[in-house]
């Protein structure tokens, strides 16, 4: 574990965290990041839903901006471990770390309900449709305030129609090789 990243705002502004070196592994870059917190209302926002957690750095953030209670969904033993080292330095208490897949967490979990959703899935993949359709048809998108989803930007699947029934899209951009959407819930 050489790599670090520094948490931007918040209660632990300027920590850093420390991430496994993985070539899979992509973590959200803090321009992004800042856009991000930015574009969404963290006060409106009690609850996070992290899927494909990662490095674990989307929801630490979250976390020192003062979202409460935080859920992180991810497979890899490796990169859970790394995510309770980092968290193990932070007053924790609400964070529930999940090693599952996505696919599994969102079919059985029987609370459906978090105001922040993130979504980084591995790219080319179909994880990320797969998990926006669960969502959709779990119904995770009904009471959701904020979603935030990372493609490929290469990657042309229209994703935004899962979405557009209960989501209007307030940023899409894309930065080097990542398109990322921030969206909010149209009846919230």
């Amino acid at each position: 574990m050489n790599n670090k990243l520094k948490i931007i705002s918040g209660k632990y502004k300027s920590r850093k965290i420390n991430i496994p070196n993985k070539t899979n592994l992509k973590p959200t870059k803090a321009f992004i990041r800042e856009t991000l917190f930015n574009v969404i209302d963290v006060d409106e926002c009690k609850s996070s839903l992290d899927l494909f957690s990662g490095s674990g750095i989307l929801s630490i953030e979250a976390f020192s901006r003062g979202i409460e209670n935080i859920v992180l969904v991810e497979q890899d033993k490796e990169l859970i471990s790394s995510i309770k080292s980092n968290l193990s330095l932070l007053d924790n208490n609400n964070v529930t770390l999940i090693n599952k897949t996505v696919k599994n967490f969102l079919k059985y979990n029987k609370y459906h309900s978090f105001d922040l959703i993130f979504i980084d899935p591995p790219y080319n993949t179909n994880f990320l449709e797969e998990t926006l359709a669960l969502l959709r048809d779990y119904k995770y998108l009904d009471k959701n305030i904020y979603l935030y989803f990372e493609n490929s930007k290469t990657d042309k699947t229209d994703y935004k129609s899962y979405i557009s029934s209960t989501h209007n899209i307030l940023k899409d951009l894309s930065i080097g090789e990542v398109s990322y959407t921030i969206s909010r819930n149209k009846n919230i």
